[in-house]
C-alpha cells in the first residue's frame, strides 16, 4: 500500500525466475538452525531507505523454482476499477501458476472463513473486485476452484505492541491507523463519507488497543493528524494523502514527512517479515504457491525469498 516509484511494465512474460537445488523443505531441520535460518532470511528483507533508490515495474512480478517448489509473486497496484487491464494480468498469471494456496493481503476475517467464502463465491468477479481490489479477484478465483488461502498480516495488538515498543506515542500510533486509512477510502468506486468509512476502523483500534481514559474520537484523530503535518486537513479532499503515511523516505520528500510516515515505515518492516515467515512455513506442506500483494512489498521481500530458496 505504498507509494511505488515505477516503470510501468506490460506483460506478464517479463517475470524472473531463480533456480536452486531440489529441497525436501524450504528450511532445513532442527529447531536453532532453522532459527538461525529464518532470521538470516528475514535480515535480507529491503529497507525503506534501500528501496528509495530504485525503481522497478509495476505490476513487479517474479518467480522462484527449488525442486517441486514453487513461487509466483504478482506484485501489483492497488486498483478497485474492474475495468482496469490489471485483473486480466491477474487472472492469467494465477492460471500459469495453478496454485494449491494463494496468499493476498489485507483479508483478516474475523469470523466464519467458510461463510466467507462462500459470500466470496457468490459474489460477482466486479463486486469482488470494488470491495476488495486485487485481493477480491485473487480469493475469487482461488475459492472458485477450491483453493485454500491466507492473508500473513500480523495481529493488530502484535503490530501495535511493537509500535510502542519501539517508542511511539499512543497518540501517534492512533493518528498513523486513522490516517492510513484515508488512501484505502479514496480508492473507493462508490464514497458516503470518510467519518462513516473510517469509523468501524476507530471501533476496532479501540477494541484492540482498550487504553484507560484515551480519547479515541474521530475529531480528536483530525486534531492529532493537523497538529503533525502543521495543517488543516480535508480528508474529502485529499488527493495526495497517501505522502501523510508513506513509509518510503524519497529523496525529494522526506524533508516533508513526519512521524507518520516513520511509523509507517516500521509497520511495513513488521509486515513484511510477517509474509515471508508465513509463506515459506507454507511451502512445508504446499507445493505451488502464487501470492498478490503490493509492488512495493514484492520488490523488498524478494531478496529474502531468493535467499531463502538458494540456501536450501
Amino acid at each position: 500500500m505504498n507509494n511505488e516509484k515505477f516503470k510501468q511494465s506490460e506483460k506478464i512474460k517479463g517475470a524472473r525466475n531463480a533456480f536452486a537445488p531440489n529441497p525436501s523443505e524450504m528450511l532445513p531441520d532442527g529447531e536453532e538452525k532453522q532459527s538461525e535460518t529464518i532470521e538470516s532470511v528475514l535480515s535480507s528483507i529491503m529497507t525503506a531507505e534501500e528501496y528509495s533508490k530504485i525503481e522497478h515495474a509495476t505490476p513487479y512480478i517474479f518467480e522462484l523454482k527449488a525442486g517441486d517448489k514453487e513461487l509466483y509473486y504478482f506484485g501489483s497496484p492497488h486498483i478497485s476499477d474492474p475495468n482496469n487491464p490489471l485483473f486480466a494480468e491477474i487472472e492469467a498469471a494465477f492460471n500459469k501458476a495453478n496454485p494449491n494456496i494463494v496468499f493476498v493481503e489485507g483479508m483478516n476475517v474475523s469470523g466464519d472463513k467458510t461463510k466467507f467464502n462462500e459470500s466470496v463465491k457468490s459474489a460477482t468477479r466486479e463486486e469482488a473486485i470494488e470491495l476488495m481490489g486485487e485481493s477480491g479477484l485473487t480469493l475469487k478465483l482461488g475459492v472458485e476452484k477450491g483453493i485454500d488461502w491466507e492473508s500473513p498480516e500480523p495481529t493488530d495488538e502484535d503490530l501495535y505492541n511493537d509500535l510502542l515498543a519501539k517508542g511511539f506515542s499512543k497518540d501517534e500510533i492512533f493518528a498513523w491507523d486513522f490516517f492510513h486509512i484515508l488512501p484505502q477510502y479514496n480508492r473507493q468506486m462508490k464514497r458516503e463519507g470518510f467519518e462513516k468509512y473510517v469509523s468501524g476502523f476507530i471501533d476496532r483500534f479501540k477494541r484492540t488497543t482498550n487504553w484507560d481514559g484515551f480519547d479515541y474520537s474521530y475529531e480528536r484523530a483530525i486534531k492529532l493528524g493537523e497538529q503533525i503535518l502543521g495543517r488543516s486537513i480535508d480528508v474529502e479532499n485529499e488527493s495526495d494523502a497517501l505522502d501523510f503515511i508513506d513509509p518510503i523516505p524519497w529523496e525529494e520528500k522526506k524533508d516533508g514527512q513526519t512521524i507518520l510516515n516513520r511509523i509507517g515505515e516500521q509497520s511495513s518492516l513488521f509486515r513484511d517479515k510477517k509474509i515471508v515467515r508465513d509463506i515459506l512455513e507454507a511451502f512445508k506442506t504446499h507445493k505451488r504457491v502464487f501470492v498478490v500483494y503490493g509492488a512495493s512489498h514484492a520488490s523488498m521481500q524478494e531478496p529474502a525469498f531468493k535467499k531463502a530458496f538458494e540456501s536450501v
